[in-house]
């Protein structure tokens, strides 16, 4: 059971790391842009709702794993 989830958190982590060394090319697109990575669901859409100012009103929480992420418009 743990070497699974070993496994799903790096395929997770191999998945977003082209997200995190996005270049201003990318910016220009509408999703997704991460902005965070949360341990709860909830923790998650109080971010999203928090950054209202920042992102406007469109985020996406995704739980992948033990982990949920906040992807942005």
């Amino acid at each position: 059971m743990r070497q699974r989830i070993g496994l799903l958190a790096a395929a997770a982590v191999a998945a977003l790391v082209p997200l995190g060394a996005a270049t201003s090319a990318h910016a220009t697109q509408e999703f997704p842009h991460l902005a965070g990575i949360y341990a709860t669901q909830d923790e998650c859409q109080a971010a999203g709702v928090a950054g209202h100012d920042l992102w406007g009103p469109v985020f996406l929480c995704q739980g992948v794993g033990l982990s949920f992420y906040l992807y942005t418009h």
